[in-house]
């Protein structure tokens, strides 16, 4: 389980810490206030302590050098430094408390490694990060592609994309995630399908490539296999960045449901950003008005506040001042309101 997460001067923060729950943690706010930074971080101090694991080298140095190689990959920034905030210190601080330890990181504005004071590995449970963009049509030659071109893709796909590569788990290994699967496959009946390097999803007993399925179908197979083939498995951690574009509420509110399903049942710990209202209310109502069916749950609500980005943190969204997302639906309601009263008055 990651614990919390201390953040200074790092690319919109000014210094602020994050205690995050066991269950489900939920990011909003507007763009640009780092929602997807915050992930993106965890992600990338956790992929180079996975990566220090297998290193025969096993100094500080080696950990920073992998630290730095997964920021440039996961945030593309021309420099090192670009990710220090200009408004900050002029050093960046990133720290990560895991069950068993803590992943910690410095660097400057002109520093090419990020400095660590980490020399062994920490014990941490398997991962994955899904960015907002589906792989399910992109994988064929996605990998190769990615390693032997420059293209406009950030690590996170190549991540997800060598994730997916893994075969699908059979017999009694296959048996033991199926039933993680309930709340999608009970109310949407699919089965996916992988021949070579193409995806295939099996609908109603037609098959299907990829590219002709709809992107939010995509989505939603990609998770489907990824418990299949065993990356998304208990006692893990998700990642899922924007889970709702080019969903509609129908998928939307299903994928809470399986969100709910892994982590009270499963004991997977998720964060998810999410600008959309029916995912981030609907976990909110089931925190609030059904506790004993839910699993512990907290809201960050990020906001800009002058040059740094500020947090604020609740177990409902009911108790969050910040919220773009119900301030929006609340303007929208206003405005119909309006309408309304001025075509009721020229009838």
């Amino acid at each position: 389980m990651i614990k919390n997460l201390y953040l200074n001067s790092f690319t919109c923060f000014g210094e602020s810490t994050f205690t995050f729950s066991k269950g489900i943690n939920v990011f909003i706010g507007r763009n640009g206030t780092g929602k997807t930074h915050i992930m993106k971080c965890l992600v990338a101090l956790m992929k180079a302590n996975a990566l220090f694991e297998q290193s025969t080298s096993k100094t500080k140095d080696k950990f920073g050098d992998l630290f730095t190689e997964k920021l440039l990959g996961y945030f593309k920034p021309d420099t090192l430094g670009h990710l220090v905030n200009k408004y900050g210190t002029g050093t960046a601080s990133v720290k990560v408390a895991l069950e068993s330890g803590e992943l910690a990181c410095t660097f400057g504005e002109k520093a090419s490694l990020a400095k660590t004071d980490n020399n062994a590995y920490i014990s941490q449970p398997h991962f994955i990060y899904i960015p907002p963009r589906e792989m399910f049509s992109l994988f064929e030659g996605f990998i190769s592609l990615y390693e032997k071109r420059e293209i406009s893709f950030d690590e996170t796909y190549l991540d997800l994309a060598k994730a997916m590569d893994a075969a699908p788990l059979k017999n009694e290994a296959l048996k033991e995630v199926q039933d993680m699967l309930s709340p999608l496959q009970e109310k949407w009946k699919i089965k996916v399908l992988r021949k070579g390097n193409r995806f295939y999803v099996i609908d109603d007993d037609k098959e299907y490539e990829a590219h002709l399925v709809a992107e939010g179908l995509r989505k939603m197979a990609t998770i489907l296999y990824l418990c299949i083939n065993g990356e998304l498995k208990p006692n893990s951690v998700l990642f899922w960045d924007e889970p709702e574009s080019n969903m509609n509420p129908t998928l939307i509110s299903i994928i809470v449901d399986l969100l709910v399903e892994l982590a009270k049942k499963y004991n997977v710990q998720i964060f998810v950003s999410t600008h959309d209202y029916l995912l981030s209310h609907k976990l909110s109502m089931m925190a609030e008005y059904a506790p004993d069916e839910s699993p512990e749950m907290r809201f960050f609500s990020l906001y800009k506040a002058e040059h740094n980005v500020e947090a604020e943190v609740a177990d409902k969204l009911i108790d969050v001042m910040h919220n773009p997302i119900l301030k929006e639906y609340s303007a929208f309601f206003d405005l119909e309101n309006e309408y309304m009263t001025r075509y009721n008055e020229n009838v």
